[in-house]
């Protein structure tokens, strides 16, 4: 599970004397499907927005005039003078943009470098934007998601923190994630890890249940 790539001496000195169980070099920040799913949804937004805005104008495209309701004043609008239109065509561009901004940020996703993930019998190393970020097997969720083949799979993880966000009208707890995209040993990875945080649940179980029984005992 180790790659054959050079080491940044930065992430040497982070590591510094663990054994290193897996070493790989992400080919993407996100897996592409992610990349996909974000340009998808600005596809969307952009097609409703302009279906929205074309049933307004209608009319207009095929070279009639059309009597639209402009501040509350029913105006007559002709192909060969829109100027009424420019609020409209304003609140327009603003609604549009949204789906835009998420579409290139989806789209500049899929050629975007990920980092390197290092595996400790302790923790996962990360090392992205030359920024060294380490994290306790014991931070981790067993939610852990492998796709892809052998050579080019890809891993979600989910971590204990995250935020509450609103869905549906409820609440709900939105889990912080760490995506790592086209990588070797994928599945491999993903063993070892769920492995290693399963065992330090059940060391902290054990060592929970000891406490419970020692008050016990003392009552």
């Amino acid at each position: 599970m180790i790659e054959n790539i050079t080491v940044p001496d930065v992430l040497k000195d982070a590591i510094g004397n663990e054994k290193i169980v897996f070493l790989v070099k992400a080919k993407k920040e996100q897996p592409i499907r992610n990349c996909l799913s974000v340009i998808g949804f600005g596809v969307f937004w952009i097609l409703v927005i302009c279906l929205i805005f074309s049933g307004f104008v209608w009319e207009l495209f095929s070279g009639e005039c059309s009597t639209i309701s402009i501040d509350g004043i029913q105006t007559e609008v002709c192909p060969d003078d829109l100027s009424p239109l420019k609020n409209l065509f304003i609140m327009f561009c603003v609604f549009l943009l949204p789906g835009i901004v998420t579409g290139l940020l989806g789209f500049f996703g899929l050629f975007k470098s990920g980092g390197y993930y290092i595996g400790t019998e302790s923790r996962m190393i990360r090392y992205s934007w030359k920024k060294v970020t380490s994290f306790l097997w014991e931070d981790f969720t067993e939610d852990i998601e492998a796709f892809g083949d052998e050579q080019d799979g890809n891993l979600i993880f989910k971590l204990k923190t995250g935020v509450y966000i609103t869905r549906n009208g409820k609440k709900v707890f939105s889990n912080t994630k760490i995506n790592i995209g086209s990588i070797p040993y994928a599945f491999e990875i993903e063993a070892y890890c769920r492995n290693r945080i399963m065992k330090f649940a059940e060391t902290k179980n054990s060592l929970s249940n000891n406490d419970h029984e020692k008050i016990k005992k003392v009552k």
